[in-house]
């Protein structure tokens, strides 16, 4: 892979035509507005392919992959626009009739032409001085990119990219997806922001790692964050923690929000190995509302690491009462270990009123689902005032059981119900937990 650096225009030679390699029948445009109307025209997308010369992989791509008669047809689908940033040694061919001197890679294009595509490439796409080579760049019909790859592939690694960028724009011409498929991911793209949700989830469904990797990138072309964030937040349930290091991918995206919303379904996946990032993540975090998230995840996601357990123990005596909750719950992944059970009974008695962080103390008891810590939970309201918080042990005490918490009758005939009990603790959330939208029943 190599990186250039920004350059002075030379002056520009203009072919109408499209350049057509005899050896490969891959046709190249001659220039980026060709390339556009070409696209448009036709429905395509338009393939950018930027090279150079001096790079081996690029030659290697160019020569192997370009000409490869099982990729040809796949390009085929594609409007293709090369540029080459640097002047190399052409070679003269005969074209109409008449000898020209020409780029040994791109059919009929001289290096003028190819230069003169890269700094109008530069300047209606890429804001930055510096292009890493190979680099294929992916742009729909309305001028905007939907995908884009750098580094050298290979045959496979190639055929799937091309392949998956015609599953994007919604070519019919893409291979190995169904219609029901193909159907979803449109969806996930265009669809409300209820559709996009619903279609991640039926996408998920299929258990198809392939399938997900294009719903990444379907993701990914979405411009809007809340509808991204909306879509990442889909993942958030432990029947798809095969998925996520996808999810993972997103603790990187420009947006807050967008990371956010990946540190919440990291934690309803109980995501392995992706304690150190999320770590990471905090450490950097400014937010206040994110970095509670990061809190709340530690410990679903921290595999009995005591790392993340030193982390939770020091950060449990904040002043925020959020801080405090959500370390505490995250601590109930830890309630196996005794001086773990001790802090907690200690720190209910020192939460007072604060109805809030005791029911998250009594809810942490539930998540190793372990009953020999029935009594242990049972004792932190013995001498409890508050008829809530009794009632709560006893929808805990189920939860741990039976996996289904349905609280006991409050004395007055009805059933406390659990979306206004944890209420105190995730109602309040800016990225509500799925598991509370479906004790509210909104899911």
């Amino acid at each position: 892979m190599s990186a250039r650096v920004s350059f002075v225009p030379i002056a520009v030679f203009l072919v109408l035509s499209p350049a057509v390699d005899a050896q490969s029948r891959v046709v190249w445009e001659s220039t980026l507005e060709q390339a556009q109307t070409k696209a448009k025209r036709q429905g395509k997308p338009m393939l950018i392919s930027m090279h150079t010369s001096t790079e081996v992989a690029c030659q290697r791509m160019l020569k192997n992959l370009y000409t490869d008669p099982d990729i040809v047809p796949i390009l085929s689908e594609f409007v293709l626009l090369p540029t080459c940033f640097d002047v190399h040694e052409e070679e003269t061919r005969t074209v109409d009739g008449k000898k020209v001197s020409v780029s040994p890679w791109f059919g009929t294009l001289n290096c003028q032409q190819l230069t003169k595509n890269e700094i109008d490439v530069r300047s209606t796409f890429l804001d930055k001085s510096e292009v890493k080579v190979p680099q294929h760049i992916f742009v729909d019909g309305s001028g905007k990119i939907f995908m884009t790859k750098v580094y050298e592939l290979k045959k496979p690694a190639f055929i799937t990219l091309l392949n998956n960028a015609l599953i994007l724009y919604g070519s019919k011409a893409a291979k190995g997806m169904d219609k029901v498929t193909k159907g979803l991911l449109r969806s996930v793209k265009r669809g409300s922001m209820k559709d996009k949700r619903r279609s991640v989830i039926g996408l998920l469904d299929l258990e198809d790692p392939r399938t997900v990797d294009i719903l990444y990138l379907t993701i990914q072309s979405i411009t809007r964050e809340q509808e991204k964030g909306e879509c990442v937040r889909a993942f958030g349930r432990d029947l798809y923690t095969w998925a996520s290091p996808t999810v993972a991918k997103w603790l990187r995206d420009p947006s807050e929000h967008v990371r956010n919303c990946a540190v919440v379904s990291l934690e309803e996946m109980k995501a392995p190995g992706v304690a150190p990032k999320l770590l990471s993540l905090f450490q950097k975090a400014r937010d206040k509302e994110l970095k509670k998230d990061i809190l709340r995840a530690l410990g679903p996601c921290g595999e009995d690491s005591e790392e993340i357990k030193k982390v939770l123990l020091k950060q449990v005596k904040d002043r925020r009462e959020v801080t405090r909750i959500a370390c505490y719950l995250s601590l109930g992944y830890y309630l196996d270990q005794e001086d773990v059970r001790e802090l907690l009974h200690k720190r209910f008695k020192k939460e007072g009123r604060s109805v809030a962080a005791k029911t998250a103390i009594i809810w942490a008891h539930t998540y190793l689902r372990d009953e020999t810590l029935i009594p242990s939970m049972q004792a932190l309201v013995a001498n409890e005032k508050n008829h809530q918080l009794k009632y709560m042990v006893g929808a805990a005490e189920l939860q741990i059981k039976t996996g289904t918490a349905v609280a006991k009758k409050d004395g007055r005939g009805g059933y406390i119900k659990l979306h206004k009990a944890f209420g105190v603790i995730f109602g309040k959330d800016k990225i509500l937990r799925n598991s509370y939208k479906y004790w509210k029943g909104d899911e």
